[in-house]
C-alpha cells in the first residue's frame, strides 16, 4: 500500500491542484474538494500506517482502503469533472493499487466497478445538465472506461511476472 501512498497520491493531489488553479471552479467546490482530499489522505495514512499491527486483518483492511478511494475518487470526479477533463484518471488508482495485493478476478471487478462508476456520473451529469450524450462523448467515456479495465488487468499481470521472477531466484 505504500506504492499507492509515494505514486498515486501524489499524482492525485497533482491532477486536483491543476484542475482547481487552471479551471477555477466554485468555492464551494474548491473547499469540498480539498477537504475530501484531506479526509482521504488522513484515512490511508491511518489506515497504511496501522496494517502491520492488525496482521490477521490485513488483506480486510487493504481491500477497504482500495474502496474508499474508489468513493473518493468517484466523489472528486463528481465534483471537478465539469472543470477539468482529466478528472476521469483518478478510476485508476484504485484499481491500479488493488492489482499489488488482490487476485485478478478481483482486479477485474475493482476495475470494472470503478469504470461503472464514471459511466454512471457521466450519465448522472448529463440528466442534471439537461443534455443527452452525444455519440462523441459516449464513444470517449467508453473508451476510458475500457482503457481503466485494460490498465488494471495489465498492472495486475505485471504484478504477478514480478512475483513470479522474484520466486525463481531463491
Amino acid at each position: 500500500m505504500h506504492i499507492l501512498n509515494y505514486y498515486f497520491t501524489p499524482f492525485a493531489v497533482i491532477l486536483i491542484a491543476f484542475a482547481i488553479f487552471f479551471s477555477e471552479p466554485e468555492r464551494g467546490v474548491t473547499y469540498a474538494s480539498f477537504g475530501l482530499l484531506a479526509a482521504a489522505f488522513g484515512l490511508n495514512y491511518w489506515m497504511s500506517s496501522n496494517v502491520y499491527q492488525l496482521m490477521r486483518f490485513t488483506r480486510s483492511i487493504r481491500g477497504i482502503i482500495v474502496w474508499i478511494n474508489l468513493i473518493t475518487s468517484a466523489a472528486l470526479f463528481y465534483l471537478l469533472s465539469p472543470y477539468w477533463a482529466p478528472m476521469w484518471l483518478l478510476f485508476l488508482t484504485a484499481p491500479a493499487a488493488s492489482a499489488m495485493f488482490m487476485k485478478k478476478w478481483q482486479v477485474f471487478l475493482t476495475a470494472l466497478s470503478a469504470a461503472a462508476m464514471m459511466l454512471g456520473i457521466y450519465y448522472l451529469r448529463s440528466v442534471i445538465y439537461g443534455i443527452g450524450l452525444s455519440t462523441q462523448l459516449l464513444g470517449m467515456a467508453a473508451t476510458q472506461a475500457v482503457f481503466i479495465v485494460f490498465f488494471s488487468m495489465f498492472t495486475a499481470a505485471m504484478t504477478e511476472m514480478t512475483v513470479k521472477v522474484r520466486d525463481s531466484l531463491r
